[in-house]
C-alpha cells in the first residue's frame, strides 16, 4: 500500500487552491470590464453638457446626443433654485465622469436608438467599448429610464 505523506497532501492542495485562486480573481476582473464587442457608429466627442447630454462630431456635422436608456440630473441652470442640493452634487459628478471617460478615450461610439433630427439623437454611448451609461449606474449618478429628480422651483 501506497499512502501519501501529510506534507506531501498539504502542498499539493496549496498548489491547487493557489491555482483556483488566480483563475478566480482573473474571472473576476474580466467580469468587472466587460467591453461591449458590438459594432458602434464611431464619432468625435466634442463637448459634455451634463450627466446624460453631449456633443459629439458625426460625419462632419454636430450634433448632440441624450444618452438613452439612463437619466442623470440636471445641472441647476442660473436663476433657478432646486429642493434638494444632493441631487446637483450628482449631476456635476455625472459630468465630470463623462468628460473623463471620453476625453481619455481613444475611440467615442454610439449605438443608435432613435434620430430626433440630424442634429440630435438618442443613443448609447462607448468610451472604448466601455458603456458610459452603465458606468453612470454603477456609480449611482444616474437611473434606468426617468428619474425622480428633484423638481425646479419658480424664482419669485
Amino acid at each position: 500500500m501506497s499512502f501519501i505523506s501529510n506534507d506531501s497532501f498539504k502542498c499539493t492542495l496549496k498548489k491547487t487552491v493557489g491555482v483556483f485562486s488566480v483563475l478566480f480573481a482573473f474571472l473576476l476582473s474580466a467580469q468587472a470590464n466587460v467591453v461591449c464587442m458590438c459594432v458602434t457608429t464611431p464619432v468625435t466627442f466634442l463637448e459634455v453638457i451634463d450627466g446624460d447630454s453631449i456633443w459629439v462630431k458625426k460625419e462632419g456635422r454636430k450634433v448632440l446626443v441624450h444618452f438613452s436608456e439612463v437619466d442623470a440630473p440636471e445641472i441647476n441652470e442660473p436663476g433657478k433654485t432646486l429642493e434638494c442640493p444632493q441631487d446637483q452634487q450628482k449631476a456635476r459628478q455625472a459630468r465630470d465622469l463623462i468628460q473623463e471617460m471620453l476625453t481619455s478615450a481613444k475611440e467615442v461610439g454610439l449605438i443608435i436608438k432613435e434620430e430626433i433630427s440630424q442634429q440630435e439623437l438618442r443613443a448609447q454611448v462607448y468610451a472604448d467599448g466601455l458603456s458610459v451609461g452603465q458606468e453612470l449606474l454603477y456609480k449611482y449618478l444616474a437611473v434606468e429610464g426617468q428619474g425622480n429628480w428633484c423638481e425646479t422651483k419658480k424664482s419669485d
